[in-house]
């Protein structure tokens, strides 16, 4: 039995080569092109969950303090308040939601405006904060988060 001795050509061996070079850049390309699309995503995603977050929690506040004359708009500091107002035991509380330092934050006091603006607990970060009472059962808040994305939104109360 005679074996055939094949020629191997240089050529050959520089086509499997370029061939998993070409194999191994386009993989690398698509898992950077990946990254780049997760990375987006992700970023996106907190965007949203910063303003949806806030929002959720303006109008949660105001529908768990939806008594007659609970809920007002004042200043507080050098911004806007929302101020909740709770009767326990024969004694007013007050939860103010406010912005100072960049933060939108929450003050619970049995005193009105006891506490500086510093004292409140920082809720989440945010650029600006506005909020007016458009009707006696209609509040307007204007939020721009700490991405820069600013929304409206309108709350109204069921009982006056």
């Amino acid at each position: 039995m005679e074996f055939k001795k094949e020629n191997k050509h240089m050529v050959d061996i520089l086509f499997v080569i370029s061939l998993f070079c070409v194999f191994a850049f386009s993989a690398l390309m698509l898992v950077m092109i990946g990254a780049d699309v997760y990375k987006k995503t992700v970023s996106h995603m907190d965007e949203n969950y910063a303003t949806r977050t806030a929002y959720a929690y303006l109008s949660e506040k105001i529908r768990q303090n939806d008594h007659t004359d609970s809920v007002s708009v004042t200043t507080f500091g050098d911004s806007d308040a929302l101020v909740l107002t709770e009767t326990v035991s024969g004694t007013d509380y007050y939860t103010y939601l406010y912005l100072y330092d960049g933060s939108i934050r929450e003050l619970f006091s049995d005193t009105p405006k006891s506490l500086g603006p510093s004292a409140g607990r920082s809720i989440m970060d945010c650029n600006d904060f506005r909020i007016s009472q458009i009707s006696p059962d209609l509040y307007y808040f204007y939020l721009e988060d700490a991405y820069g994305q600013s929304t409206d939104l309108y709350v109204s109360t069921r009982c006056n």
